[in-house]
């Protein structure tokens, strides 16, 4: 156990710790930090926020009762629409004073535009509220404070596209197929493929509320986590055998029983400081994730949804498609290590070390990637069940690897 003790800190040494630091201070910022500044919450854009406010309303699931009553919500968002209406010069100035003024605009113009004369389809066209700007003519011109449009409107536009995914996915609209049959004709699946999604569809999972941008947010955030879980991992332990073999310290531990038994020390020092590495890297960026977006929030709702576009493999909560995720980064990260262990007993200095570190870190990535892009979803990524046997392959192989190498040691000629 001493020995062992000693092993591990001449890994975790501060050098080594500020390196560690400095790379996730930057990779965050430069990475990490794109997936928590354009997650969509607080915009109203999107389901993410109305997902909020069903789980909080009636739970992780939206019965068709919850459902009924959710649609008198649209009332009081147009209470708050109204407001800007009668505060706004311009619309007053077109007669329009409420949503429901709006709306019947549009309706009336909408429907004969073709009979319009130039002046009323100009007219038609600036009273709309497009891509997020509220157009107006040069002939009124910007008569107020600011041209944005009002939360109220992306709100409102917002439930409109919720209240139709229900309708769509849950209850069933003749004019529509539910996403799910659509996907199914779009792209033909196999017969597990067929078996899953049917099973979905017929399960009544899909009432579970799991906003899309949500998944994808987290997967690619993930995704991101997951290399700087390897790279901090490799930075962590490569430099421990190799220091030793370029002072030759391993020449005196050949030199006695004990001594040689020291390799295998190591190996279980790298392998423990890998699953420690993980463990802080995982609990301080999820954390970090979970508590600037609030899809916590979400944590024991299901992740197939009737908000949602991708089905999955499993029937799991969004808890445990992160904890899945985290699965993954700790296998790649013990895999790592272990390889790193390897590649540093066959290389007598840290520039050859680099030229065999740099080639595992990219392979590592690339497994990453490939597991962790649009995790679990039907159709993409390849058989779920390959992606899993190629990664619990790649750490058994690793460890296997190891322990050999660590036996081997123990019998190698000083040369």
């Amino acid at each position: 156990m001493r020995i062992l003790i000693y092993e591990l800190k001449k890994i975790w040494n501060i050098k080594i710790i500020g390196i560690i630091v400095v790379l996730c201070v930057i990779y965050f910022g430069l990475s990490l930090m794109d997936e928590i500044r354009w997650y969509p919450r607080g915009t109203w854009f999107g389901s993410v926020d109305f997902a909020h406010h069903l789980t909080e309303n009636y739970g992780t699931s939206l019965s068709l009762e919850d459902f009924e009553d959710f649609l008198l919500y649209r009332d009081i968002i147009a209470i708050e629409l109204d407001s800007f209406f009668i505060e706004n010069a311009f619309y007053a100035e077109v007669g329009i004073l409420s949503f429901d003024d709006l709306q019947a605009f549009r309706e009336y113009y909408g429907s004969r535009y073709e009979e319009l004369s130039t002046e009323e389809r100009n007219r038609f066209r600036n009273v709309s509220l497009e891509l997020g700007y509220i157009v107006r003519t040069e002939e009124y011109g910007d008569l107020t404070s600011e041209n944005e449009t009002p939360v109220a409107y992306i709100k409102i536009n917002s439930y409109y596209n919720v209240v139709s995914f229900y309708e769509i996915n849950i209850i069933g609209c003749e004019e529509r197929l539910a996403h799910i049959s659509s996907f199914m004709e779009w792209q033909p699946p196999s017969q597990r493929e067929y078996q899953r999604l049917t099973e979905i569809r017929d399960s009544g999972e899909l009432t579970s509320i799991m906003p899309q941008m949500t998944l994808f947010h987290t997967w690619r955030y993930a995704r991101g986590l997951s290399v700087l879980v390897v790279l901090v991992t490799l930075v962590l332990v490569s430099s421990l055998v190799v220091s030793d073999r370029s002072s030759r310290v391993n020449w005196l531990q050949y030199s006695s029983k004990e001594g040689r038994k020291v390799f295998g020390k190591q190996f279980l020092a790298v392998l423990i400081s890998a699953l420690g590495a993980t463990t802080v890297l995982v609990a301080v960026f999820i954390g970090v994730f979970a508590a600037r977006t609030g899809v916590y929030a979400f944590w024991g709702n299901g992740i197939n949804s009737f908000l949602g576009a991708t089905f999955h493999w499993l029937s799991i909560t969004f808890l445990q498609y992160v904890l899945l995720m985290a699965g993954v980064m700790y296998l790649l990260a013990t895999a790592s290590a272990a390889l790193a262990f390897v590649c540093s007993r066959f290389s007598i200095n840290m520039i050859r070390l680099m030229f065999k570190i740099i080639p595992l870190f990219v392979v590592a990535v690339m497994v990453s990637n490939w597991v962790l892009d649009d995790f679990l979803v039907v159709f993409v990524g390849g058989n779920v069940l390959l992606q899993a046997g190629v990664v619990l392959g790649l750490v058994v192989l690793a460890a296997a690897v190891g322990v050999f190498i660590v036996r081997r040691e123990r019998l190698v000629e000083v040369g």
